[in-house]
């Protein structure tokens, strides 16, 4: 039985992960999958890279399926399911409604309780009757999004018992004044695009003419009041009949968005997953095709609605019908003002990256979309939050304005670095000079004199008071620019970095760094792969929000197939991007936002392998582009540049207090001066430990690792020679061993590694031996051969010009014989003086003085190599 077996997943889901290598589940797949398959809200908080979406993508597509198995026995059956009603799932609480759906009333007369039917309007000429029983009352018709006070929208309209039409908060004398026992017909006409009202049968007019952008959205009947109670009729015969108008609850199946998605064998969608980013959302879509391969009988179909994809595609998946919806919160939302997306029908809600949503979520579009999913529905909507950090207050405060009883997952999820990655600060200081020179720096570089490319932050320092009165803090901080790319290849070089993934702040830096990696390697930039693999050995690509989606896309699957080996990128991947087995992250800066470094160093360390994480820290201030101007730096160009200081926003999104101590002035332009050591204090408060220090000299860490330098590295060992307590000799070998047996990019504690570590180091002195022994054995056999000239610096012939093992040698007139081996037979004296050019492919005999092939010989018979 497989393991996922036991958490309930089918076996074709089963199938496919162990396929992708999914062997056993993580544990927060372990807890979180039964809870998602038993029903009800479900947050999860686990550490980066720890398998969070397979633990809602296995059990939402599983559901989804069986879902789809059940519609198909009782899809003719869909205009049963069309019965117009009050609808207990949306409605205010306050409201309460009878057990067949017609009566509701609410005892509250202080404020406005609304509640909505079930039937959403799209086409055609449909009327319903409220009878007033007492209290005051409005009717009419609203959007299914819209607020359930009517009225105080652009997607409500109502009629009050004041004798007033209420639309978008403004009240118009319409009709006459009504009171208990009055019936009100609400009418609706989709083909003039008109609503009006009846009063005990008699005409009241037109009351509004829909607006353009309310042609394409549906309506439904709405019933709003203080202290009221009323009786709606939704099925015929009507009380006062209108001709050309029939009751809503007989309304034709292909005039509601229901019917119609039912009657054409369009399936409305069952599952929306909402991601941050375009980059996040592909990843998680192919993970999702990935799980469904082997599901059929229906097949599960699911779409990505990101920006940059022809809208006709989405459009045509849309029409055929869509199971399975991922994108992003912008892109979703705009389908479904625009009505082309359903959301009615969904039963999974899930929030993949839930804090970095909520941050982007400034319109704050997530509780309306809530609303609108989970109104006029009597079944439950499953909410799933999944996130590394889950903590804040913001998102704590959304979760529970959009979850019902949730269930927490919570797997050292608050603010916790992964057991897997190693991360580490590397702090350089720009009062000291680099103690390697640029060819030390770059040992691989074909122009390794290039210097980095600076933002031009600098270029205008006159417009700020700060800079004319510091100008040594200027060239601190141009010599830090200078200073950290140069760091990044010396890191990547000395550790043999494969693969990095490099976080820079900003696009400039992204693209300035990837020309400096470019000019080093001698090549203008990555033009696709090549035959011969990396031919540039500081191949890099970019995947950076200015760039568009065709090209990051291409660039990232560059760098997961190993074709380029940096991925320069900002924060667009900080978050949830998955590169297999990625062993290096370097961060060129901190994130400003304090909680994505968590994310960016959780991209390495990933599926249990170990992964290291380099933070270059700059010990002095450095000036950096903070934008605050309305094109968020586009408009702003390096020269002539708005280079004033700045009050930066601090991690609550708030503006710093003004601190004269610590240089933050506002000055009304677009730069801030970075302090790196005080985000390194924000970072160690925010995880809870201090932080581990790379040695600026040697790259070891204590207790880490051990410096790449081998024997060179150990002098920083000296000087700290002279401490308290000396660990033991136990301690220091268990140590040393740990740190040897590390291998960045492969799976924690692995045995295998341990022993072939253990295996080297014990067959290291016998491997040397042996190759002493072979060194010593060639030159007796090559002195034999040759004579003293293989000894004393002659000419050995190679291999490839070496005679077979059964010629006879001529040795060197003048050499002697060697005392450690017989003399070898001789051979007559060549007839040529000097070398002779040898033909081995035709029928030309061979000759070469110099081997000591004999002349006239013919061509020798060659049995073996050498």
């Amino acid at each position: 039985m497989s393991a996922f077996e036991e958490l309930g997943i089918c076996p074709e889901i089963i199938q496919a992960v162990e396929e992708d290598d999914w062997l056993l589940p993580t544990p927060v797949q372990q807890e979180a999958i039964p809870l998602i398959l038993g029903g009800g809200d479900v947050l999860v908080a686990a550490e980066t890279g720890s398998g969070k979406t397979g633990a809602f993508g296995l059990p939402c597509l599983q559901i989804v399926h069986e879902t789809l198995r059940g519609k198909c026995s009782t899809r003719k059956t869909h205009a049963s399911n069309l019965k117009c009603e009050l609808n207990l799932n949306d409605k205010d609480m306050f409201v309460l409604v009878t057990e067949d759906g017609m009566e509701c009333k609410s005892e509250d007369d202080k404020r406005w309780n609304g509640i909505r039917a079930t039937i959403e309007v799209m086409q055609g000429c449909y009327m319903f009757e409220v009878e007033v029983v007492e209290g005051l009352l409005r009717v009419g018709w609203s959007a299914g999004f819209a607020k359930l006070e009517l009225g105080i929208d652009d997607k409500s309209f109502g009629f009050g018992s004041t004798g007033k039409k209420s639309w978008n908060r403004k009240f118009e004398d319409y009709g006459e004044a009504f009171e208990e026992g009055d019936i009100i017909g609400c009418l609706l006409d989709r083909e003039k695009q008109t609503i009006s009202f009846t009063k005990n049968g008699r005409d009241l007019g037109v009351a509004y003419k829909l607006p353009p952008d309310m042609q394409r959205i549906g309506l439904k009947p709405h019933i709003c009041g203080k202290g009221f109670m009323a009786a709606a009729k939704f099925d015929g015969p009507m009380e006062y009949p209108v001709e050309g108008y029939t009751p809503v609850g007989e309304i034709d199946p292909t005039h509601t968005p229901q019917g119609t998605s039912q009657a054409k064998g369009k399936r409305p969608p069952l599952c929306m997953i909402l991601e941050p980013t375009r980059d996040l959302a592909e990843q998680t879509y192919k993970c999702m095709t990935t799980f469904n391969k082997h599901l059929d009988n229906p097949t599960v179909r699911i779409t990505l609605f990101v920006g940059g994809i022809d809208e006709k595609e989405q459009f045509r998946a849309l029409e055929e019908g869509v199971d399975i919806v991922v994108g992003t919160l912008q892109k979703l939302m705009d389908y479904v003002r625009r009505g082309k997306l359903d959301v009615t029908h969904l039963k999974f809600l899930v929030l993949d990256e839930a804090d970095d949503l909520q941050k982007k979520d400034d319109r704050k579009e997530i509780p309306r979309l809530n609303a609108q999913i989970k109104r006029g529905r009597r079944d439950r909507v499953q909410t799933l939050f999944f996130s590394a950090t889950l903590h804040t207050p913001e998102v704590v405060q959304m979760i529970d304005e959009i979850t019902s009883r949730p269930i927490w997952v919570d797997l050292k999820g608050k603010d916790s670095v992964p057991e897997t990655v190693h991360h580490v600060a590397l702090y350089i200081d720009p009062y000291q000079d680099l103690q390697w020179s640029d060819a030390e720096i770059a040992v691989r570089a074909k122009a390794p004199k290039e210097q980095p490319e600076l933002d031009g932050v600098h270029a205008k320092p006159t417009m700020s008071k700060i800079d004319r009165n510091h100008p040594d803090a200027l060239k601190m901080s141009e010599k830090i620019k200078m200073m950290k790319p140069k760091m990044v290849v010396k890191l990547a070089d000395a550790f043999n970095m494969a693969q990095c993934l490099v976080f820079c702040r900003t696009n400039v830096d992204c693209n300035n760094l990837e020309d400096y990696l470019n000019r080093l390697g001698g090549t203008k930039a990555y033009g696709g792969k090549m035959e011969t693999g990396k031919e540039n050995p500081y191949s890099c690509v970019v995947l950076a929000g200015m760039r568009n989606q065709d090209e990051r896309r291409s660039n990232l699957e560059s760098f997961k197939e190993g074709d380029v080996r940096f991925l320069i990128c900002t924060d667009v991947a900080a978050r949830g991007i998955d590169i297999a087995g990625l062993p290096f992250v370097i961060q060129t800066t901190l994130p400003d936002d304090i909680e994505n470094y968590i994310h960016r160093i959780g991209r390495c360390g990933r599926a249990e392998r170990m992964g290291l994480a380099i933070s270059i820290v700059a010990t002095e201030k450095e000036k950096v582009w903070y934008h605050k101007c309305p094109s968020r730096g586009k408009d702003c160009k390096p020269w002539p540049g708005n280079t004033c200081l700045t009050i930066p926003f601090g991690t609550d999104g708030k503006l710093r207090p003004r601190d004269d101590a610590n240089w933050i002035i506002d000055e009304g332009g677009c730069s801030i001066w970075y302090d790196e050591p005080d985000l390194i204090k924000k970072v160690e408060t925010r995880i809870g430990m201090p932080m581990k220090v790379m040695d600026a000299e040697d790259f070891s860490v204590t207790g880490v690792l051990e410096s790449p330098f081998g024997e060179a590295g150990k002098k920083r060992l000296k000087k700290e020679a002279t401490v308290k307590e000396p660990p033991s000799r136990r301690a220091q070998m268990r140590k040393k061993e740990e740190a040897a047996v590390v291998v960045y990019g492969a799976k924690k504690g692995d045995k295998t590694i341990a022993m072939t570590a253990k295996h080297t180091s014990a067959l290291a002195p016998v491997v040397s031996e042996l190759a002493s022994l072979e060194k010593e054995i060639q030159q007796i056999f090559a002195k034999v051969m040759w004579g003293n000239a293989a000894g004393t610096g002659g000419t050995v012939p190679s291999q490839a010009t070496r005679p077979s093992a059964n010629l006879q040698a001529t040795p060197k007139p003048a050499a002697p014989a060697a005392p450690a081996a017989p003399a070898a037979p001789a051979a007559p004296a060549p007839k040529a003086e000097g070398p002779v050019d040898m033909e081995v492919d035709g029928d030309t005999p061979a000759k070469r003085v110099a081997t000591g092939w004999a002349s006239g010989g013919g061509k020798p018979k060659r049995k073996a190599r050498w």
